[in-house]
């Protein structure tokens, strides 16, 4: 048996050895190339399978690009075939694609050229005849497919406005289906959301029942012009008849069928496809747009609020904007204070609420820190100003101001109407004097002496300074007696403690807020001012410090409001340099 065994193997490999020589014989010549479509009839959004075959070699430099006008081509695959038939191997690759018409009328695949063993091949062109999707190739009844629609605006849109855009795709009910992919625009004139999760309905659509799912996403234009939207398109697998693979038994009806017939249906893959739509796109008009518009598109109502009727001196006042309504809410900016002056404004803290899924529609809600730098009797005005890209026009709101009481800061004073002067006399008239009689004199005249250099005036300038220098000693001498009798001591003893307890503090706005205070008890113990009240000018007028600490005072105080006020997080670490930078500060003024 083993030596049958071992005969068989060598004669197979005797075989496989001369098939090999004889195919590394044969020339180039034998090497074909060839394309097929099936079928060679279909409707618009229903693919046909095109086959490029080579015969004769495996040797293809790359994969074939097979461009169709009014179609679109994926290559799905390739298979290789081989055969044995009396000593000659005979060698077959084929490239399959899928070509699937965008619109209807007679199809044309062109000629594909094939490079293979270095010298290039060419197929024959190909004609599909491509009919209107209610009609049907084999010449029958139209059997319901597939469809896809799209929502779009039915006006101009403008550069940076948002809108929702909304596909349906409908497959006809009681057909097993499912989505392989998620459709994408083509499109690079505008920016676009995901698609969201698809909202399923049952709907019809020409008496014919459908099963309905919707895909919403908003868009953004960023260019203007006529501008295509698409080809889009859906990447499904369908369930489709198959056709039987043996023919009908002579023996009846009972026979025919399964085993005999393969399954009745099976998963195809189909892609629907979205024709190509064209929207226009305007510039924004530069007439009427205001200086307080920042860019917000769409429909919205504006409104502000304060829980605050009087504001102590350097606390702020928290002010609450809302923005409500639909639109580009990414691009919407807080609205500016109309007059800044005698305010320090600072970066507002910004949330959105979605009303919906795509975040078209919601409320953006604006906090701001404004803290006052002198007494005011009313609220600030905030403008917001929007684009109605329905109306075509902008528009302006202003926010309504309510009555605000400062404490600590001196009301500002009633103008006062400058005191009227009589009208002066007119001067008399010089009457002409008579010429000064010329006589000589012989006694000599001594030059009159210059004021500052009298002894008068030396004595006098001593005085003064005298007394300056006395009333600076008693302001000190007082401030000092005032600060020993009064709170003072007790300031500073909280200051002291205060200082202490900074080496245990990590959190960078805490070190900043007991830092603060540290300076401002120094110096309301020696001004006599509620601490509350001092500001960074307050402690560079109390403390008396020199240009370069009364910068370090100055920014400490920025430092701390900021980090208080400011929308942004500062809840972090304390850096080292800052906490050196400070401490050095402190150990200065103590």
């Amino acid at each position: 048996m083993s030596i049958l065994w071992r005969a068989n193997v060598r004669a197979a490999v005797l075989l496989i050895a001369t098939a090999t020589a004889g195919l590394s014989c044969r020339a180039q010549a034998d090497i074909s190339v060839s394309a097929s479509v099936e079928p060679a009839t279909t409707t618009v959004g229903e693919p046909v399978h095109l086959s490029v075959t080579i015969n004769g070699s495996q040797r293809v430099a790359q994969v074939p690009n097979v461009p169709v006008e009014g179609a679109q081509t994926q290559h799905i695959g390739a298979s290789t075939q081989m055969r044995l038939v009396n000593t000659s191997l005979s060698v077959s690759l084929t490239h399959t694609y899928l070509i699937t018409p965008t619109r209807k009328g007679e199809l044309t695949i062109p000629a594909v050229e094939i490079n293979v063993e270095g010298k290039v091949y060419r197929t024959e062109p190909i004609t599909v005849q491509v009919l209107d999707t209610k009609q049907d190739p084999a010449g029958g009844p139209a059997q319901p497919g597939p469809l896809a629609e799209v929502e779009l605006p039915g006006r101009a849109i403008y550069v940076g406005e948002s809108f929702p855009a909304e596909v349906r795709l409908l497959v006809p009910q009681g057909v097993p289906w499912r989505i392989e992919k998620m459709p994408e625009f083509e499109t690079d004139a505008f920016t676009k959301t995901a698609f969201q999760q698809p909202q399923q309905s049952q709907q019809a659509r020409n008496g014919q029942p459908y099963h309905f799912c919707s895909f919403r996403t908003v868009m953004t234009a960023i260019k203007s012009g006529k501008i295509p939207i698409g080809p889009l398109t859906f990447n499904i697998q369908i369930a489709a008849p198959k056709k039987p693979t043996n023919t009908p038994s002579p023996f009846g009806g009972i026979f025919n069928g399964f085993p005999f017939d393969t399954q009745p249906t099976a998963l195809q893959e189909r892609k629907v496809i979205l024709e190509e739509k064209t929207v226009e796109v305007r510039e924004l008009p530069t007439e009427g747009k205001p200086a307080s518009f920042r860019g917000a598109i769409g429909r919205f109502r504006f409104s502000t609020s304060t829980g605050q009727t009087s504001v102590k001196a350097g606390e702020p006042l928290n002010i609450t904007i809302q923005v409500e309504g639909e639109g580009n809410f990414n691009r919407i900016e807080a609205p500016p204070m109309l007059d800044t002056e005698g305010w320090r404004t600072y970066p507002p803290e910004a949330t959105f609420a979605k009303s919906e899924e795509t975040g078209f529609r919601g409320v953006k809600t604006f906090r701001i820190a404004i803290v006052p730098e002198k007494a005011h009797t009313k609220t600030p005005v905030f403008e917001f100003a929007a684009f109605d890209p329905d109306a075509g026009t902008y528009q302006t709101f202003k926010s309504a101001t309510s009555d605000l009481v400062v404490e600590g800061l001196k009301p500002p004073e009633p103008e006062r109407l400058a005191a009227t002067e009589p009208p002066s006399k007119p001067a008399p008239k010089a009457e002409p004097k008579p010429e000064p009689v010329l006589q000589e004199s012989l006694t000599p005249v001594a030059p009159a002496a210059s004021f500052w250099k009298s002894r008068t005036a030396f004595w006098g300038l001593q005085a003064v300074l005298a007394a300056g220098l006395g009333a600076a000693a008693a302001a000190i001498a007082l401030s000092r007696a005032r600060a020993r009798r009064g709170p003072g001591p007790g300031l500073l003893r909280q200051a002291r403690a205060l200082q202490n307890s900074l080496s245990s503090t990590e959190n960078r706005s805490e070190f900043l807020r007991l830092a603060t205070r540290v300076v401002q008890l120094r110096a309301a113990a020696l001004s006599g001012q509620p601490e509350a009240a001092v500001d960074a000018a307050a402690a560079q007028l109390a403390l008396s410090p020199g240009e370069t600490v009364a910068q370090e005072i100055h920014w400490l105080f920025e430092a701390d409001a900021s980090a208080r006020f400011a929308g942004t997080s500062s809840s972090g670490a304390l850096k080292t340099e800052d906490r050196t930078r400070i401490l050095a500060l402190l150990d200065h003024l103590a």
